[in-house]
């Protein structure tokens, strides 16, 4: 049997999957669709901001994966370790506008001993650490992140000799620039990779099987069907590689590019073709 009758014998399964069949497929197509935009919301919000600069750039990317080198005299906010994870993972849990604010405007400042008192008794940014963050930094709750990241040995005042590592600004070195170790620890690297690498293979496996089953010419499905795996493989690789080096970072952004286009025509074509009549002189049987 040749390569061309074997894709023939998977050309145009989906339309005679029965009604519910293709009602729940479809459901789950745009399921998987709209998660992956919300997906790619969530790397923006979370991600943009890394360079101390509002809106997604490559910068963004080299601070979180591989790290940062900035020049002295370049016009950018360097953005402490807390002030990043404010605007992105720990967002949620400052849940008061005033107080995410009093805490933002104080890390932007630089994050002093002494700032850290300033404004009405319960507005200062102290107040906003003691209500917001201890319940999990706090030393004594025995969480993870209070291992990793502790800001007090409990949860009754914030210790700034250990907050001072998270909130400081990078130091500038003697030649005048900035060096920003990456954003991702190792720890936290291994934890997302094995969440993506164990979620996404799945559900563009399943895309591509459907793929591999519409009408569309056979050269074409050959060449689209494995794309947005090999993607993803040189996505999360890139990840890893960016801590070798800074020119990893565009594998994240090609295999980023790559996926979120064929996967997305991949998702349209199973759709469109799922629910588009067979002709008369093509029904099988």
């Amino acid at each position: 049997m040749t390569a061309t009758n074997a894709d023939d014998r998977w050309c145009g399964l989906l339309p005679s999957i029965p009604v519910g069949g293709r009602i729940m497929l479809t459901a789950f197509l745009a399921i998987i669709g709209s998660g992956y935009l919300v997906a790619v919301l969530n790397i923006y919000h979370s991600h943009q901001l890394a360079d101390g600069k509002k809106g997604l750039s490559l910068d963004d990317l080299r601070a979180v994966y591989s790290g940062l080198t900035i020049a002295k005299d370049k016009d950018a906010v360097i953005p402490s370790r807390m002030l990043t994870m404010i605007h992105g993972a720990m967002r949620q849990y400052i849940d008061n506008e005033e107080d995410f604010t009093i805490l933002e405007n104080w890390l932007k400042a630089g994050g002093s001993e002494a700032g850290m008192n300033k404004g009405p008794r319960k507005k200062t940014p102290r107040r906003v650490l003691m209500r917001h963050c201890l319940r999990c930094h706090a030393q004594s709750t025995d969480t993870e992140i209070s291992k990793k990241s502790p800001f007090a040995p409990d949860e009754f005042d914030v210790d700034y000799a250990m907050l001072a590592k998270f909130v400081a600004p990078a130091a500038e070195s003697s030649t005048g620039v900035l060096h920003l170790p990456p954003q991702y620890t190792v720890p936290r690297l291994v934890l997302v990779s094995h969440v993506h690498m164990l979620a996404i293979p799945m559900f563009t496996l399943v895309v591509a099987l459907m793929f591999m089953m519409t009408r569309l010419p056979a050269r074409l499905r050959a060449v689209l069907t494995p794309l947005p795996m090999l993607a993803v493989v040189l996505d999360l690789s890139g990840w890893w590689l960016a801590r070798l080096g800074g020119p990893f970072v565009y594998f994240i952004i090609a295999g980023g590019a790559v996926f979120g286009t064929v996967f997305g025509i991949q998702l349209i074509a199973v759709a469109i073709d799922m629910w588009r009549p067979i002709p008369a002189d093509q029904k099988r049987g």
